[in-house]
């Protein structure tokens, strides 16, 4: 069978499966908001929720039957995928840089700047960005911490103050996490062409006997950051933050067996799935 016609028949099931997927998700929302909306003090019965659930279950398992028969003809119109290389210019900047010699001339001394100025930027831009995502921990380490933020009389007004408080700390960092990934590419591409020059430079000094003297070691500050970043991709160091965190966990969950709040909890889980869910 010709290739072409495999990726037109997946391609076609594929938008039917997403456009199935999206009515039955759609279907299932609305029967969730309806029971919400016009219910009572306990609108999420068993009985309530089985009988709406009836009603979309033709939708439902239709759905099913096309994940099922998707799976088929994935296998049937099998199509034949290559890979492209992976480019990715951090990666191959990290590579070239450990060429680079201890030492280089005159000719590759303007590369050697560039490369230096642009790694010193790089620290700049990513402590910046600690120091954000930080300054955004802290702040809803301290707005959870505030027992005036949950006055326990209105769950959802809670909630919803609670995400708007905290939401544009996680949107923040996200875009923060980005545009450093971003950057640091960007930078990584601009830097690759100068890394080449200093290592075809130093060949070329080292041929033509002409004497090394610029060290191309990195700042003490990068330096500093280099060995932090040794120190925090050892083994050690990364078995010794999962045992402090198991300990935390396990110290947290025995002041809440202590001070009554697993109690609290269990309660809570009834409700949710007695009144909720509808189960029990």
């Amino acid at each position: 069978m010709q290739e072409k016609t495999c990726k037109t028949v997946r391609l076609c099931y594929g938008i039917a499966l997403s456009l199935m997927t999206a009515v039955t998700g759609a279907l299932f929302i609305w029967q969730t908001l309806d029971i919400y909306l016009s219910g009572g003090s306990r609108p999420f019965t068993r009985e309530i929720v089985l009988e709406r659930l009836n009603r979309i279950a033709p939708a439902f398992w239709i759905w099913v039957v096309m994940v099922a028969v998707g799976f088929i003809i994935w296998e049937v119109f099998a199509v034949s995928y290559k890979r492209a290389p992976l480019k990715d210019d951090c990666y191959a900047l990290r590579r070239l840089k450990k060429r680079v010699p201890q030492k280089v001339g005159e000719s590759g001394l303007a590369s050697l700047k560039a490369v230096k100025r642009g790694e010193l930027i790089n620290l700049i831009v990513k402590l910046c960005a600690a120091a954000l995502c930080l300054a955004g921990v802290a702040y809803g380490i301290a707005y959870l911490a505030t027992a005036s933020n949950f006055p326990k009389t209105d769950v959802n007004g809670e909630m919803l103050n609670m995400a708007a408080h905290l939401a544009p700390c996680v949107f923040a960092a996200l875009l923060i996490l980005c545009g450093v990934t971003l950057y640091l590419s960007l930078s990584a591409k601009k830097q690759l062409p100068h890394v080449k020059q200093i290592i075809a430079s130093a060949k070329a000094d080292e041929k033509n006997g002409v004497e090394a003297v610029y060290v191309t070691g990195n700042t003490a500050v990068a330096d500093l950051y280099g060995r932090w970043k040794a120190l925090s991709n050892h083994k050690y160091f990364i078995l010794g933050v999962r045992i402090a965190i198991a300990v935390f966990a396990v110290t947290f969950i025995i002041l809440g067996i202590v001070n009554g709040n697993m109690r609290a909890i269990l309660i809570k889980a009834i409700n949710i799935c007695t009144e909720c869910i509808g189960l029990g």
